[in-house]
């Protein structure tokens, strides 16, 4: 009888734990912009730094708070790449309504 009482304590604090994780995850979650998944997918993916970022996503990061407005910073990206990224940008305003123009 002795090790039942432990097992519930345990799985009480277990239960408590959980949900303060749980809240904790929604009350400090990070908002990210919806377009920086689909874009990042579009970049070359070699997280090289010749661009003077640490990696693709830190660019298209750059990219959409309006510190990087040239695609061709990044050096090994395809011009069918540079294509489809203007395109996208230019179909998938931020959540104001301005549309993000960069030249290639």
């Amino acid at each position: 009888m002795q090790y039942f009482w432990g097992v519930v304590i345990l799985l009480v604090i277990g239960a408590l734990l959980g949900l303060l994780l749980a809240v904790a995850s929604k009350a400090f979650a990070v908002k990210e912009d919806p377009r920086l998944e689909p874009i990042t997918e579009m970049m070359p993916g070699i997280n090289c730094g010749t661009c003077g970022y640490p990696g693709c996503k830190e660019l298209v990061v750059a990219m959409l708070k309006g510190e990087v407005k040239n695609l061709g910073q990044c050096r090994p990206m395809r011009p069918d790449a540079k294509a489809k990224i203007k395109e996208y940008l230019a179909n998938h305003p931020d959540e104001e309504g301005n549309i993000l123009t960069v030249q290639g």
